[in-house]
């Protein structure tokens, strides 16, 4: 795991947007389409403004798709979804077919949207293995990831790639989260959060990774590439 601090956020945000902008530029001189799933919460917002504004022009997003790691068991056009910061934030200001944004249905009852939705990535990879180029992720104040959170039953499911769940976080409603089996597999994880808050949390990820794994899940994340890009 690479980990970088950063003392001022502006500094946080552009290099978390280059970051990306860099990553997208080199796959694409490889092959013909990038997977971008993007992350709920707030920290992520400002990054998405810069992507849609300083780089714009600068990235080839008639090659990109987007998708979500998870989603709030809310209408798109709530504030409280993952889809509605990011479309106002970002999608709104590029231009990106329809067809690269794999939105999380919500409008469909519970199981069926995480099936929808698992159904849609199958789909998309062709009945291969997913493995996604980037996939963002937040840290919770518990250390929760996606919408796995701290004794969820989730932790432990090895066959689904995309599940539904109970009630849980803030604000308390169901939620449709893909598993480990997406996150352990893809290409790079880049993880923005905030220090504030959360010292106690990201001190043992760094300092005690093994007894983390064990108490938080983002901790349990084993995929290629990791880096965490942290606010102070």
């Amino acid at each position: 795991m690479q980990i970088k601090f950063f003392e001022e956020e502006k500094d946080f945000i552009d290099k978390s947007a280059n970051f990306i902008y860099k990553l997208i530029s080199t796959y694409l001189k490889k092959k013909n389409e990038f997977t971008l799933m993007l992350s709920g919460g707030k920290t992520p917002i400002p990054v998405y403004n810069k992507l849609g504004e300083e780089y714009k022009n600068k990235i080839n997003w008639q090659n990109v798709h987007l998708f979500w790691g998870d989603e709030r068991y809310v209408d798109k056009s709530s504030d409280l979804s993952n889809f509605k910061p990011a479309f106002d934030s970002l999608i709104s200001k590029i231009e990106i077919p329809d067809k690269n944004v794999h939105r999380i249905k919500t409008e469909l009852e519970l199981e069926k949207a995480a099936k929808e939705y698992e159904k849609e990535i199958v789909n998309f990879f062709e009945n291969d293995e997913p493995v996604f180029d980037l996939i963002m992720l937040g840290l919770g104040n518990d250390g929760h990831t996606a919408s796995i959170f701290p004794d969820s039953e989730i932790i432990n499911e090895h066959e689904r790639l995309v599940v539904n769940t109970a009630p849980y976080g803030s604000p308390k409603v169901p939620r449709i989260t893909v598993t480990y089996k997406i996150l352990d597999k893809a290409e790079n994880i880049l993880f923005l959060s905030s220090y504030k808050g959360k010292e106690k949390i990201i001190d043992q990820i760094i300092k005690e990774p093994k007894i983390a794994e064990k108490k938080y899940p983002a901790a349990k994340v084993n995929a290629k590439n990791i880096f965490m890009y942290i606010k102070k």
